[in-house]
C-alpha cells in the first residue's frame, strides 16, 4: 500500500509530462524587486518611530550612529548579492528557482529594515545572514549559472580574438624534468 502512494503511478500521467513554468526575465526581475521592497519596508516599519526614538535616547547616539552603520553595511552586502541573483534573472528562470530567490532575498532585505529599527537587531542578523547564505548556494546550484558563464566567457574571449584554448593554471611551475 505505501509503495503504491508513493509511486508515480498515483500521479496522473500528465503531471509526469509537464514541463515547469518559465517566467520571462523582465517580469522575473519587476517581481523580485517587488518582493524585495516589500520586506525592506516591513523590515523598516515593524518598529514604530516612538519606539525607536526611545531606543535610541536610551542607548546613546554612538550605539545608534554604529548600527545605523551596520544596517547600511549590511544593506551593501545584500545589494551584492542582489545583483548577481538579477544578473542571473536575465535568462528564463523556472518558477521554483524564482521563488526561492525571491525568498532569499526577501529575507536579506529584511535584515538591515530590522537592524535600522533598533529593536529586533538579532532577528536581523539572523535574516540578512541566512537570506545571504541561501542566496549563495542558490546561484552555486543552479544549473543555469553554468551556462550564463560559458557563454560570457566565450563571447570575451571572441571579442578578444582569444583562441579557445585551455587556460594553463596560474602559477603553475614550468616542467623542470628537461633539467639536469
Amino acid at each position: 500500500m505505501t509503495a503504491w502512494v508513493f509511486s508515480r503511478r498515483a500521479l496522473p500521467a500528465a503531471w509526469h509530462r509537464s514541463a515547469p513554468a518559465y517566467l520571462w526575465p523582465g517580469a522575473a526581475r519587476a517581481l523580485l524587486l517587488l518582493a524585495i521592497a516589500g520586506a525592506l519596508a516591513a523590515g523598516a516599519f515593524t518598529t514604530d518611530a516612538a519606539t525607536t526614538s526611545h531606543i535610541a535616547a536610551q542607548e546613546g547616539g554612538d550605539w545608534t550612529r554604529l548600527l545605523r552603520g551596520m544596517a547600511l553595511l549590511k544593506a551593501a552586502m545584500a545589494a551584492g548579492a542582489t545583483a548577481a541573483v538579477l544578473w542571473r534573472l536575465g535568462g528564463a528562470v523556472s518558477a521554483p528557482w524564482w521563488a526561492a530567490y525571491a525568498l532569499a532575498c526577501a529575507a536579506m532585505w529584511a535584515g538591515p529594515g530590522l537592524i535600522w529599527g533598533l529593536a529586533h537587531i538579532g532577528l536581523g542578523a539572523l535574516l540578512l545572514h541566512g537570506g545571504l547564505a541561501a542566496t549563495i548556494v542558490l546561484v552555486w546550484r543552479d544549473p543555469a549559472v553554468a551556462t550564463r558563464l560559458a557563454e560570457l566567457v566565450a563571447r570575451r574571449r571572441a571579442a578578444l580574438g582569444v583562441a579557445a584554448a585551455v587556460p594553463q593554471r596560474a602559477g603553475a611551475r614550468p616542467d623542470r624534468s628537461a633539467r639536469n
